[in-house]
C-alpha cells in the first residue's frame, strides 16, 4: 500500500479549494470532479455527481488537520484525524490487473469514487502524521496562496506549495529589495 499516494490525495484535495491563485473550484461540477481526477482515471471514469458534495464536506475536515494551531497542534489534528478515521473507515480490498500485479486499496473500487477517495486520503494523512509529525503538515507562505504541502524535507525547510510559489515569491521580494535601495 502506498502512503505516500494516499497523502498526496490529502494534499490535492484540500489544495483544490479556490484561491486568487487558482480561483476555479474543481468540486462544482462532474466535469470539474473528472479532470480533477485525471490523474486516477480509474477514479475518474466512476465519478458521478453524487460524488461531489461528500468531497466538499471531506475537504472543508481535512484543512482543519493543516489549519490546526497552538501548542496543542498535535492533538487537535489527532483529535480531527481520529474523526475523519472513524467517519472514512477502511474497506480493505485486493485489487490487480494481471497475476503479477496484486495489491491493496483503502476502499473497494466499487464503491462511490467520493468513499474510496475519502479512505486513502484520511489513511495516507494520518500516515504521514505518525511518520513525519504536525510540523511537516505546512500551507505554503506565497501571498494569495492557500495549497497546502508535505514538508519532506531533510531539513524541514519547505515554505512554498510548489516551485512556481517559490519562484514568484522569490521574484517578488528581490524586487521589493531593488526599490528599497533606490
Amino acid at each position: 500500500m502506498d502512503f505516500d499516494a494516499y497523502a498526496s490525495q490529502g494534499v490535492d484535495l484540500v489544495s483544490s479549494q479556490p484561491c486568487p491563485r487558482h480561483p476555479d473550484d474543481p468540486l462544482t461540477s462532474l466535469d470539474g470532479l473528472r479532470v480533477f481526477l485525471a490523474t486516477r482515471a480509474w477514479m475518474a471514469q466512476r465519478a458521478r455527481h453524487e460524488d461531489l458534495a461528500p468531497l466538499v464536506t471531506l475537504r472543508a475536515a481535512l484543512r482543519e488537520v493543516f489549519d490546526a494551531t497552538g501548542e496543542d497542534r498535535s492533538r487537535r489534528m489527532v483529535t480531527q484525524l481520529n474523526a475523519l478515521l472513524a467517519r472514512h473507515p477502511l474497506a480493505l480490498s485486493v485489487s490487480g490487473h494481471d497475476d503479477a500485479d496484486w495489491h491493496l486499496h483503502v476502499a473497494s473500487t466499487v464503491s462511490p469514487v467520493a468513499v474510496e477517495y475519502a479512505a486513502g486520503a484520511v489513511t495516507g494523512l494520518t500516515m504521514a502524521f505518525l511518520d513525519l509529525g504536525a510540523d511537516r503538515f505546512g500551507t505554503c507562505t506565497a501571498a494569495g496562496c492557500t495549497d497546502v504541502f508535505l514538508d519532506t524535507t531533510r531539513n524541514r525547510s519547505r515554505r512554498f506549495c510548489s516551485e512556481r510559489c517559490a519562484t514568484r515569491s522569490h521574484v517578488a521580494a528581490l524586487r521589493s529589495r531593488r526599490r528599497a535601495s533606490g
